[in-house]
């Protein structure tokens, strides 16, 4: 558990900067504003890196109504520390750090018990904490929320801590055996990331649906079984490479109400059902399946501190290479334009990083 207060969002120096602004659904607009400057506690970032998130993209159109006009986006970072407030220890000007997104109030019972993502005060950069968020060329944060990153480390794999430790935590909630039979429903970046934290966890079976060809190919080069749900049969492949039709455990990482049922028909009898995905209001399973198999069904939201932590280890490490999931990179003035066609579905991304 860390403790640090908010970022400052008004305390501001003479010089200027350029930054993304939400403005509404499908609106956004490159502006100059004052730099931020850091008080006690905090650093002065220059943002290397800011991914695009599919929660970016889905409050960009609209459709989650979690963004609101006036702020700055995005949360998943990382910078180099140019400037150290009064107080910082443990950092020095020019480390290379990860941002840990979440600002809980590390007082409740859940923070207390390392548990930072269930704290019901925490605010997330660029989705509710003011104005604040990383699609700007510089950020204030306070020290606490930050890992260092090894030298050298490509800045567009050091963001990728944030949705790795998305996949860091939903593994760690089902805390699958390397014999069991894993089932993931959705091969996109979450998906994705979930594959590489299992894979690291030494699951020796892990089987990735969906139904686009360069996923399947992606999460296979991470050592996943692909099934094609277009023209596969999920039983029948799961039979013939791990010996039986059932999975033990299932992850959804789409967010729709039907893809929870796929994931949960997957499993068999004592097996785990664990929800990642979060854009349908409501999902339906069979009340009496569930009774009989005694499933146990999950939610899994963001990651906490340790989660986040052991996904920097695993990049600092640099055993897995990571940059076959950036799909390309842009300014933020191109942004903009990358998030209608992105929101428009006109363009398949793993993970597309601005570099402001």
């Amino acid at each position: 558990m860390f403790r640090y207060p908010r970022p400052s969002v008004n305390h501001q120096s003479v010089k200027a900067m350029k930054t993304l602004v939400y403005n509404g659904p499908w609106d956004m607009s490159l502006e100059v504003v004052p730099d931020p400057t850091p008080v006690a506690g905090e650093v002065l970032l220059k943002i290397e890196t800011v991914g695009i998130c599919g929660s970016d993209v889905h409050g960009f159109t609209g459709e989650s109504g979690r963004r609101r006009p006036g702020m700055i986006m995005g949360h998943e970072a990382c910078g180099s520390i140019i400037e150290l407030g009064d107080g910082v220890t443990g950092f020095q000007v020019g480390d290379f750090v990860a941002v840990f997104p979440s600002v809980p109030c590390s007082d409740c019972e859940f923070c207390d018990d390392g548990r930072e993502q269930l704290c019901e005060t925490k605010e997330i950069i660029g989705v509710n904490l003011d104005d604040h968020g990383a699609m700007a060329e510089y950020m204030t944060y306070p020290a606490g929320g930050l890992y260092k990153l090894e030298p050298g480390i490509d800045p567009a794999i050091g963001l990728l801590a944030e949705p790795i430790g998305v996949g860091m935590h939903a593994m760690k909630l089902m805390n699958p055996k390397p014999s069991d039979v894993v089932a993931i429903v959705g091969g996109g970046m979450i998906g994705t990331g979930l594959t590489i934290a299992l894979k690291a966890h030494g699951v020796r079976n892990v089987f990735v649906l969906d139904m686009i060809p360069d996923k399947l190919q992606l999460v296979a080069s991470f050592g996943a079984h692909p099934i094609n749900i277009k023209t596969d049969d999920p039983a029948a492949v799961m039979q013939e490479i791990a010996g039986r039709p059932t999975a033990n455990g299932a992850f959804e990482a789409v967010g729709r109400g039907p893809t929870v049922r796929s994931a949960f028909d997957l499993l068999g009898t004592g097996g785990t059902l664990v929800v990642i995905g979060n854009l349908d209001q409501e999902f339906t399973l069979p009340m009496q399946l569930v009774t009989w198999r005694e499933t146990i069904i999950r939610g899994s939201y963001g990651f906490s501190c340790a989660d986040f932590a052991d996904a920097v280890d695993l990049i600092n490490q640099g055993n897995i290479d990571l940059s076959p999931l950036i799909t390309g990179r842009c300014t933020l003035e191109e942004t903009p334009d990358i998030m209608t066609k992105l929101g428009r579905e006109e363009m398949q991304v793993t993970k597309m990083v601005i570099c402001p």
